[in-house]
């Protein structure tokens, strides 16, 4: 588990084949934090494929970089997208709207759902 009260993201491992990362609230995601990020999940989950329950709730924005590295993600099979706000939703869209790596990419708005939908659709 990483995690640092100083830190944008937390990334932790929810079950075995999917991670959670969070982003912080009111936070603005750089492409440093997208870097830190992978580097993370890459540790967390020793370069095994699965899937990631990705919490934007509340975030501020974040960057067209940051949104680049984490869909370059190789390890990722699928991303679950969990938010709340009308804010979340556009961001959530931003995500959404570029090339994602060729796996399934959902908006949700209740975590019980994302991560069933995790489960459906991991390797």
């Amino acid at each position: 588990m990483t995690h640092n009260s100083e830190a944008n993201v937390c990334v932790v491992r929810v079950r075995q084949g999917i991670s959670r990362i969070t982003l912080r609230p009111s936070a603005r995601i750089t492409e440093a934090d997208g870097l830190r990020t992978r580097e993370e999940l890459l540790a967390l989950t020793g370069g095994s494929r699965g899937g990631v329950l990705l919490d934007i709730t509340g975030v501020g924005s974040v960057s067209r970089e940051a949104i680049s590295v984490y869909s370059s993600a190789v390890t990722v099979s699928a991303f679950a997208i969990l938010g709340s706000t009308p804010v979340d939703r556009v961001i959530a869209h931003g995500l959404l709207g570029l090339p994602l790596p060729a796996c399934p990419s959902e908006y949700f708005t209740d975590e019980a759902e994302a991560l069933s939908w995790l489960q459906t659709v991991g390797d």
